[in-house]
């Protein structure tokens, strides 16, 4: 069962305020699963043809969404398309796995017709249009996977705390949690957000943060003190919140399945990409909650800024103070990443 999630009304501000400022492609689900041949590791590929510094590996299965022909220097290649960052794995180092009656369901944000990156910057504004409203509540209601019992894989029962999650736990939700996001951002043409170590170690200082002050989302805001200082610490001289994005909830238990945990992740996810100031699924027919839209400007990078349509690098870490559990989506601009004024030692 869901439990009830808590919104911010403190949202993360508009990047450039650093520096006082202010085509459809639908993602599709998983078309099948691959693993490589052979017993070792196998490059991957960047949309460009060009070699990417990860790798696939021979214990894991992939799920692929597309497939085409990547021109590598001067020959065309058969590759299949993995991961979060738009990786691509050549078909000769590539075998399918056998489908199978499958129960389970990939979770991704698909986006409804209308809603485009012009419509929402003018809902980041403050002027949604009625066809934008109406779009976001077709999302709210279309991505399903926050109301059903469907897991993603036979592994999702397994318990988890969310406040001691081993290193594997914590990376598998960052992982499905970015791969979310970017199922979204590939639809409105946008770059994939990066995973980093540098990020996932800022997220990881920022929810000690709060966890250290007692503060968490039922507060109404970010704990600003805190980011800032976690901030610093890894060497970004920023002033304000620039980096978070923040949803919760509320449960009794200190255990819950993994896949329950990927339901409150997703939920909150669909919360800020389609304005919905809610407190739960039960209230996603009233249009007078869907009000709230600079958590989508942030996730999507379209604030009317001249940094609109970059990509950020990411890292996502959970708070837990009293019964209060806090999500902590941070991002760290590739402008900030990339500014001598900004980034004194930071490193992706």
């Amino acid at each position: 069962m869901m439990v009830t999630l808590l919104t911010s009304v403190c949202l993360m501000g508009p990047v450039s305020m650093l520096t006082q400022t202010h085509p459809q492609v639908v993602q599709a689900a998983s078309k099948g699963k691959l693993r490589i041949k052979g017993n070792k590791k196998v490059r991957l590929y960047t949309n460009r043809g060009k070699k990417s510094k990860y790798y696939a590996y021979t214990s894991r299965t992939y799920s692929y969404s597309a497939k085409k022909y990547l021109k590598i220097g001067k020959k065309k290649h058969l590759a299949y398309k993995i991961g979060n960052n738009s990786h691509w794995i050549l078909a000769k180092n590539a075998k399918l796995v056998k489908k199978t009656v499958d129960r389970y369901s990939q979770a991704v944000i698909k986006l409804p017709s209308g809603y485009t990156r012009s419509a929402l910057l003018e809902a980041y504004k403050g002027h949604p249009s009625e066809k934008f409203i109406a779009a976001s509540m077709k999302g709210m209601e279309e991505n399903n996977f926050s109301r059903v019992a469907t897991d993603e894989s036979a592994s999702d029962k397994k318990l988890i705390n969310p406040d001691k999650l081993s290193a594997s736990e914590q990376h598998e939700l960052a992982d499905f949690s970015l791969r979310v996001i970017n199922s979204a951002r590939e639809q409105l043409g946008l770059e994939p957000w990066i995973y980093s170590t540098g990020t996932q170690e800022l997220a990881d200082d920022i929810a000690k943060e709060y966890e250290e002050h007692g503060r968490s989302i039922k507060d109404q805001g970010h704990y600003v003190e805190g980011i800032v200082k976690a901030c610093q610490k890894h060497g970004l001289e920023l002033d304000d919140n620039y980096v978070e994005d923040m949803a919760g909830f509320t449960i009794n238990k200190t255990t819950m399945p993994m896949g329950e945990m990927k339901r409150n992740v997703y939920f909150g996810l669909k919360q800020m990409i389609f304005g919905f100031a809610g407190s739960g699924e039960d209230e996603r027919k009233n249009k007078s909650l869907y009000r709230e839209w600079e958590h989508a400007g942030d996730l999507f990078n379209t604030q009317g800024s001249s940094h609109d349509g970059d990509h950020n690098y990411y890292g996502f870490s959970i708070s837990k103070t009293g019964k209060i559990y806090s999500m902590h989506f941070i991002s760290v601009p590739t402008f900030i990443v990339e500014s001598e004024k900004y980034n004194t030692n930071f490193r992706p």
